[in-house]
């Protein structure tokens, strides 16, 4: 009621015919800005003389003297300090516009406003056709333009622009980041901002913020973009893993046979690198673009042949690096190409042993042969390559002996024996003596036929001083031309000779001859070893002829 009462003079200063025409309601962010258009109508002031006409703006209370004035044209009146600047009366009453223009609003200038109108006398307030403001919280931010490529070492400028805000808006624009060296600071009055710096690969996937003050109420607002740096590749690590068990990382790692390993490298570049495992020149597995720099590689029962040096290559398009770690499977020693040979009054034997760590060897007559100490009589020479150890033994002796000669070899892993049996071989005789048995045979052969040449010349000559020794006459007979010399005889059928078995002559006492070794391995078969650290022992019978 008592509104009401202090309503009415306000409407009754002046005619009821004025008029305006303006929306009931406007939304703004604050610290931004709006115009709201705003005409009237009033027919009394096309009566009155030309005088000037005052417009004004309140918010809240009636009575305009108690009034809160927040924009006039009147030189006279003044809105208050802390809306010095913010709204203003765009429009010129004269020409019977009101509009208003309300720039940095604050949320505590949400609320009701209405214009009033004066000319002389004339004095009218549209309480009738109030202007609703409502402010809200600013959910604008700045916009960051950032280069579509940002390379590690080269220079790059980023914008930051706010072109929404104000004309009149007090703004300070603020730059923050690690690819910065230092925070900047650029007070402006236009809506854009840049900044200049040389990212890093350490800068890839930091942040970089721009922030926005508006120095008339301190407000702040911030866009941040995270920075997308390629860079070459720049570290190259593996990492071991044995039995589910991570072991670290080292450039040497020692296995065991039958053993299994996991190996894991990671690069560090973008975009990420190309991985690939090279093991003697040749590419064991490859990585895909979506592996995010990183390749497995799995050595299930490792035995001799998966040794070697590992190499992990990072492949990238600024730049690539590898790193590599050498593999040891140990294994215990294996004997290979055993052998002898006699030459020149010399047994020469040979035994080739493969073992990780390296073996070494020994060379056993009965005893251990001490190889530091040669001697006229044998000497022992030893090769070593890598796994690979060959060894000699080189003896002087004037005949093959009955003998058993050992070669051992040994590391951390065990040891492997090879046991060489010399037996001369007896079964065939020695060209000397085979020569003497076909000369015994071809003497006899010639003494028995000699002596049945003789026997059949002494029968003939038997029966002929036979068949002389009875006369013709005392037998009273006549002899008979016609009659067969054989007539009447008694013949007795010879036996053919039987030649005697000659016996065999004894070689003779001169020099033996010299002959190369056939050398024969009688139920030899090479054993794998696996893992036992028995020692094994291989035999070989070797026969000289």
């Amino acid at each position: 009621m008592l509104s009401l009462l202090l309503l009415l003079p306000l409407l009754w200063e002046g005619s009821l015919s004025q008029t305006l025409q303006m929306q009931r309601s406007v939304t703004v962010q604050e610290a931004m800005c709006v115009q709201v258009p705003c005409t009237f109508e009033s027919s009394e002031l096309q009566d009155y003389a030309p005088r000037p006409v005052y417009g004004y703006w309140f918010r809240e209370g009636v009575p305009f003297k108690n009034g809160h004035l927040v924009a006039t044209n009147d030189p006279y009146r003044w809105a208050q300090e802390k809306d010095w600047g913010r709204f203003s009366l765009l429009g010129d009453p004269r020409l019977l516009n009101c509009s208003l223009s309300i720039t940095d609003p604050k949320l505590s200038d949400t609320g009701e406003y209405f214009f009033r109108l004066e000319r002389g006398q004339l004095k009218f307030s549209f309480i009738m056709y109030p202007l609703y403001v409502n402010v809200t919280d600013l959910t604008q931010k700045p916009d960051i333009y950032v280069p579509e490529k940002l390379e590690s070492g080269k220079e790059v400028t980023l914008n930051c622009s706010v072109p929404w805000v104000c004309e009149n808006n007090k703004i300070r624009f603020s730059w923050m980041g690690d690819a910065l060296p230092s925070q900047k600071i650029v007070p402006r009055s236009s809506p854009y901002s840049e900044v200049s710096f040389t990212p890093g690969h350490q800068h890839h996937g930091s942040n970089l913020t721009c922030q926005l003050t508006f120095i008339g109420h301190q407000l702040r607002i911030e866009r941040t973009v995270q920075l997308n740096v390629s860079y070459p590749v720049q570290n190259v690590t593996i990492s071991i893993a044995q039995d589910n068990n991570t072991t670290g990382n080292s450039s040497l790692v020692v296995v065991k046979e039958g053993e299994s390993l996991h190996l894991l490298c990671a690069a560090n570049s973008n975009p990420p690198a190309t991985l690939s495992w090279i093991l003697r020149n040749q590419t064991l597995v490859s990585s895909q673009p979506s592996d995010n720099g990183v390749l497995y590689l799995e050595l299930p029962h490792m035995g001799p042949a998966d040794g070697g040096e590992y190499t992990c290559l990072a492949q990238h398009p600024l730049g690539s690096k590898e790193v590599s770690l050498s593999l040891s499977v140990q294994y215990a020693p294996r004997m290979l190409s055993p052998s002898c040979f006699w030459a020149e009054e010399r047994l020469n034997c040979t035994c080739s042993v493969q073992a990780e760590p390296a073996p070494s060897v020994r060379w056993w007559i009965g005893e251990w042969i001490d190889h530091n100490n040669n001697s006229d009589n044998f000497r022992v020479l030893s090769i070593k390559s890598g796994p690979w150890i060959n060894s000699s033994l080189i003896m002087k002796m004037d005949r093959v002996p009955s003998i058993t000669i050992s070669c051992e070899g040994m590391n951390t892993q065990g040891k492997q024996t090879l046991l060489f049996q010399l037996v001369p071989d007896r079964t065939n005789l020695s060209h000397v003596f085979q020569r003497g048995i076909i000369i015994g045979v071809l003497c006899g052969a010639g003494i028995s036929t000699l002596l049945i040449l003789c026997l059949l010349l002494l029968i003939k000559m038997l029966r002929k001083k036979s068949m002389t020794a009875t006369p013709a006459a005392s037998r009273g007979e006549a002899e008979d031309p016609k009659r067969s010399f054989w007539a009447g005889q008694s013949l007795d059928p010879i036996s053919p000779a039987v030649d005697p078995i000659p016996n065999p002559a004894a070689p003779d006492d001169g020099p033996e001859e010299l002959h190369y070794v056939n050398l024969n391995f009688q139920s030899v078969k090479a054993r794998e070893d696996h893992g036992s650290t028995d020692p094994l022992t291989e035999y070989s019978e070797i026969k000289f002829q």
